[in-house]
């Protein structure tokens, strides 16, 4: 607390009155890079046509993004110990924004009539614990510095989730005729 009072210019009593304790603050500011994280990769998939481009194209600027960010990297690295603790919960606060930021692009094609209507939310969640785990354990297959395969998980394992859910909405709309 002293050091961020330090950085902030600010008396460690300030923060405190702020933040009561430090995993009050390490939470916000984890909040805050997730937000200009999304914010970024929201400005990369603004406008693009399919929902296959939009997704992958988010995953790996997701990606991308990530690894670029100090605070978020270190979580993987296990430089940011008191984070850690609030990144690895599985029901967090991270996997929860993930979720509403992909079932928000998913829901944008929907509602321009190119994706039937479905919970997107399930299939959004998928996303979200992906790239979750990805923060966590960025040693893998899936890797902040590799986007072609990043890509191809979204186009080979999670766009056939969402086909099998338009599929299905389809079938429920038309009667189940095929």
């Amino acid at each position: 607390m002293e050091n961020v009072a330090n950085l902030a210019g600010i008396g460690v009593a300030t923060v405190y009155r702020r933040f009561n304790r430090k995993d009050n603050l390490v939470q916000q500011a984890i909040r805050y890079e997730a937000e200009q994280l999304l914010s970024a990769v929201e400005q990369q998939v603004t406008g693009l046509g399919t929902v296959e481009e939009a997704l992958t194209e988010g995953f790996v600027t997701f990606l991308r993004e990530a690894h670029r960010r100090p605070l978020i990297r270190g979580i993987g690295d296990g430089n940011v110990v008191v984070g850690l603790p609030m990144i690895a919960q599985g029901g967090g606060m991270l996997i929860e924004i993930g979720r509403e930021f992909a079932a928000h692009i998913i829901e944008g094609f929907q509602a321009k009539g190119e994706l039937p209507e479905f919970d997107a939310k399930p299939i959004a969640e998928i996303f979200a614990r992906v790239g979750h785990s990805v923060l966590l354990a960025p040693d893998g297959l899936i890797s902040f510095d590799d986007p072609y395969t990043a890509g191809r998980v979204v186009r080979e394992c999670l766009m056939p989730a969402i086909a099998a859910q338009a599929a299905a909405a389809g079938g429920a709309a038309s009667g189940g005729a095929s």
